[in-house]
Parts: structure tokens; C-alpha cells; sequence
């Protein structure tokens, strides 16, 4: 007879399976939409409308010359390029590096005491001048069409007022970048899913492109808990603006090499959702806000009782788990049993494990079509147990993490 653990669980798979099935549903249906075989074609270049991306740096030396320089090799009209860098109280020479661009009529330098990258973006708005603007990381590299990918989608949809782009982990080094290469281009599935049921979670802080009208009509980014982009995120679909993904509009980021940098970020990641989540509950189950608010909220929060829940349940099953794989050896004699043999007796065969596998079926197709979609051509495969043991084991300890910081009202700092 089923415990009440036992039911729980199975209640649970059943949902994350429900949620599993509708991404694959919403793919199959738009699958001639993301398929690589439709040629994109270029727009005159009078259409193209004018960008500026603003670049927050705060002790970023070692990569804001890059960044710049990749923002300048874009395949995009020049004259409708412009770059807008805020030196946030760097203590590095990241200021001494960005004066090699003061005299470049398309890039405008600014300088300020540190307050936080919400602080140095809002200090880029007033001087913008463009149709579009940009959010961008000094630790990002843009691929050179992403520009003339995203660019189209406000150009033929008035109604269009923000789209987060593709981040994807360039040169992973570390088993933590390696887990993080297989987490992000299975994000790149989801994120474009969500995209054509309107209900985008978060434009992307890394890249991110608005009309200059959204700051104009809501104001400009908060400290929002260190989490500016979701909370941005929530706010316009509070007012109804469409938000979209483009799949191939593409940038490589770095992310964190160690799992203390790791567990940092995901940490204020997790901290600052329930935080944005909570100022924002009025949107959560209401019919109002779609399916951002009928379908992507929700989702969210299940994930974060999903990994609780299996965390606390895996610790039960790994326990009870021994114990009976014991008695079972009891049962037929320890001197019948072979290491390296294997025997359907021993085969957990329950609902609950069936369904578990199946929804990591799913993932592994998430993963494989966000790759496609992603246009990543090198092989990775062999990464995926690192991201089975980052996401599976460790994903848990953070989010556990941040719900106590939340209740018991802690600070979760930056770095």
C-alpha cells in the first residue's frame, strides 16, 4: 500500500510530466518556426532600426575590450550602432581599458560612484538616443548575425516591445561550466516554448533588446533583491506589453568556473525570484496576465516545490532503498548473489519510477532541440553527467537556501 510520501511523489511527476508534454506540444505545433531551414532573409538596410546597447562594467578589465570590439564586428548598418559603457566604481583598470574608445563618435563613456548594475543602467538611459536599447554584460560576447536575427521581429511586429536573446556558455573549462553548457542550451528550448504562448519568464541581463518607449512608459531598472532583469521582466507583462525570445539571436558568456561561484549566483538567483515573485503576486493565477500568469509563475514555483520535495523524498528512498536491497539479498542468499550480474528481481518497476525516467527522456529531448535551435554544432554530450549531478543534487541545497534566507529575512549579497 502507497504512503502518503509515495502519493506526494506521484502527484508531483504527474505534474512535472504535464509540464514536460505541453513544451513538446508547443514545439511540434511552431516546429517550422525554429527549423534551421528557413532562411532568413535581410532586411534594406533604411529598415534596420538604430541600437544602443548599454554596458555596465564593474571591474570587468579582462573582457570589456573584447565585448566592445564584438558589439563593433556585429554584421549591422554602422551609423545605427552605438555603445553606451558606465564604468560602475571599478577598482581594476577597467576605466583605463574604455578610453581607448573616448574619441569614437559611436561609443559614450560614462563614470560613477558604485551602486549596483540597476544603478548603472539607469545612469546610460537618459542618453540614449535610439529606437532600440540593449541590455548587455562586460563579460559577454555577441555572434556577429545576432544583431540582423533580432532586429526583424520589432521591425514587423509594432506590438513587439522587448526580446531576450540566446546566452550560451562559450569554452567551458571547468566541470561547473560544463554542467552549465548543457543547463543553458536546454534553457534555450524552454525559453523560445514559453516565448510563443507569451509568457516569457525573464529577458535575459546579458542580452535583452526593448524600445526605448518601455523605460519611458515604466520607468527605468530596480535593485529589485539583484535580480533587475526578472523583476523588469514581471513589470511589463504587469502592463501588458508583448515579450518575445529569438532563438538565434546568440551571445557566449563565461559563467561562474567554480561551484562557490555557482552556488553564489544561483543563490541571489533563487533569493531574488521569491522576493519579485511575492511583489508580484497579484499576477500569479490570474487570467489577466495570460499565460504568463496562468502557466509561466506557476511552472516556476512548482520547480522550486519539485526539487524540495525530491530532495527530501530522495533521502527516504536512498535509506529505505538499502534496507530492503539487503532483505532482498537476505531473501536469496548472499552466496547466490554475483557482482556485475544483473537480475529482474531486482528492478524497481513502480509508476513513479517509470514516470521519473520519462520526464528525463524529455529533458535529454529539450536539451537535443534547444541545441538544434541554438545551432551548436560541436559535440558535448559527454557533459551531461556533469549537469545530472550539478542540477540533480546540488540545485536543491540553493533553493532550500534561499527559502530559508527568505523566511527568516536574510541578506543574500552580489558576490
Amino acid at each position: 500500500m502507497a504512503n502518503a510520501f509515495e502519493i506526494v511523489y506521484a502527484m508531483i511527476m504527474f505534474l512535472a510530466i504535464y509540464v514536460q508534454v505541453f513544451f513538446l506540444l508547443v514545439f511540434f505545433e511552431n516546429k517550422q518556426k525554429v527549423s534551421r531551414r528557413i532562411v532568413h532573409v535581410d532586411l534594406p538596410d533604411h529598415q534596420y532600426l538604430s541600437v544602443s546597447f548599454l554596458l555596465p562594467v564593474w571591474n570587468e578589465g579582462t573582457t570589456t575590450r573584447d565585448t566592445i570590439e564584438s558589439i563593433f564586428a556585429l554584421d549591422y548598418p554602422e551609423e545605427k550602432l552605438h555603445i553606451i559603457a558606465v564604468d560602475d566604481g571599478s577598482t581594476d583598470d577597467s576605466w583605463h581599458i574604455m578610453q581607448q574608445y573616448k574619441n569614437n563618435p559611436r561609443v559614450t563613456l560614462l563614470q560613477k560612484e558604485n551602486g549596483g548594475k540597476h544603478t548603472a543602467l539607469n545612469f546610460a538611459l537618459p542618453h540614449v538616443k535610439t529606437d532600440l536599447v540593449v541590455s548587455f554584460d562586460a563579460d559577454t560576447q555577441i555572434m556577429p548575425d545576432a544583431l540582423k536575427k533580432a532586429i526583424p521581429h520589432f521591425v514587423h511586429d509594432a506590438q513587439l516591445m522587448a526580446l531576450g536573446g540566446t546566452v550560451l556558455i562559450g569554452n567551458p573549462r571547468t566541470y561547473i561550466q560544463k554542467a552549465q553548457e548543457i543547463e543553458y542550451q536546454t534553457f534555450s528550448f524552454t525559453k523560445k516554448m514559453l516565448g510563443f504562448i507569451g509568457g516569457v519568464l525573464v529577458v535575459p541581463g546579458a542580452f535583452s533588446v526593448f524600445r526605448r518607449e518601455v523605460f519611458e512608459k515604466i520607468g527605468g531598472y530596480k535593485k529589485a533583491y539583484n535580480l533587475e532583469d526578472a523583476e523588469l521582466t514581471m513589470r511589463m507583462h504587469q502592463y501588458g506589453m508583448k515579450i518575445d525570445h529569438c532563438h538565434d539571436a546568440i551571445v557566449k558568456t563565461k559563467g561562474p568556473d567554480t561551484f562557490k561561484r555557482l552556488y553564489k549566483q544561483r543563490l541571489r538567483w533563487s533569493y531574488g525570484f521569491i522576493k519579485n515573485m511575492i511583489d508580484y503576486k497579484k499576477i500569479f493565477l490570474n487570467r489577466k496576465y495570460g499565460n504568463f500568469g496562468l502557466f509561466t509563475l506557476p511552472m516556476s514555483v512548482f520547480t522550486y516545490v519539485l526539487l524540495v520535495f525530491v530532495f527530501m523524498y530522495s533521502l527516504y528512498k536512498v535509506s529505505y532503498g538499502f534496507i530492503s536491497y539487503i532483505h532482498k539479498l537476505y531473501l536469496i542468499g548472499f552466496g547466490n548473489f554475483q557482482f556485475g550480474s544483473w537480475d529482474p528481481f531486482f528492478l524497481d518497476a513502480k509508476a513513479t519510477t517509470i514516470m521519473s525516467l520519462f520526464i528525463y527522456a524529455a529533458i535529454f529531448a529539450g536539451f537535443l532541440m534547444g541545441r538544434h535551435m541554438s545551432r551548436v554544432t560541436h559535440s558535448n554530450f559527454h557533459n551531461i553527467p556533469y549537469f545530472i549531478i550539478v542540477y540533480g543534487y546540488f540545485a536543491p541545497i540553493w533553493v532550500m537556501k534561499s527559502i530559508y534566507d527568505w523566511i527568516f529575512s536574510q541578506k543574500v549579497t552580489w558576490r
